[in-house]
């Protein structure tokens, strides 16, 4: 699942990186207010540190909370967006692995390639509370594959070596993953092929 963000969100992004961060802001927080999880996330992350804005903590709650809403109401992209923050202690919120594991878990249930494809790879190494379960990551694998995840097509395009050597099966999915705009798998491609 690919966030659909609109082109003010991008703009935001690109005021952002020209040091135009009141702009930036404004924008951002249009987007917020549109209900895009990734801005509430990002508008109550600047209100905190004061990018683009003053620092105010309460503003900064609230958009966190907007975040919440969301993924409590179904938004997979907000499920996915909390379980991250969770489990790296972002924008003030306490790492918390039992909280970012629920998420997550929401998030890869309810069609998140991203949420699925780190679901089974925490399960395939026992990592972040999850007990070691190679079957289960396969499936959850599996999953993020039948959507043409990107990290998951590179995933199983590395599989498909021999020897070290590089398959035309390995080929096909590195080719669909740099298609998909992971670096990756166009860094091997263009090792292997030239």
């Amino acid at each position: 699942m690919k966030s659909q963000h609109s082109s003010k969100f991008f703009e935001a992004w690109n005021a952002y990186d020209s040091d135009q961060s009141e702009c930036a802001f404004r924008l951002m927080k249009e987007c917020a207010e549109a209900g895009d999880p990734v801005a509430c996330f990002t508008v109550a992350n600047w209100y905190l540190n004061g990018e683009g804005t003053t620092v105010d903590v309460e503003k900064g709650s609230y958009w966190l909370d907007r975040l919440v809403l969301l993924a409590t109401q179904g938004n997979t992209e907000a499920q996915w967006e909390l379980s991250s923050k969770y489990r790296w202690g972002a924008c003030g919120l306490p790492v918390d692995y039992q909280k970012a594991n629920e998420w997550l878990e929401r998030a890869a249930e309810n069609g998140c390639g991203d949420a699925q494809h780190h679901l089974a790879l925490y399960m395939e190494y026992g990592q972040y509370n999850y007990k070691q379960d190679r079957q289960l990551a396969e499936d959850w694998y599996q999953r993020a594959f039948d959507q043409d995840h990107p990290e998951t097509l590179y995933t199983f395009a590395l599989r498909e070596f021999k020897e070290g050597k590089i398959t035309e099966k390995a080929i096909t999915l590195l080719k669909r993953a740099a298609d998909k705009g992971f670096k990756q798998a166009a860094h091997i491609l263009h090792g292997h092929t030239h």
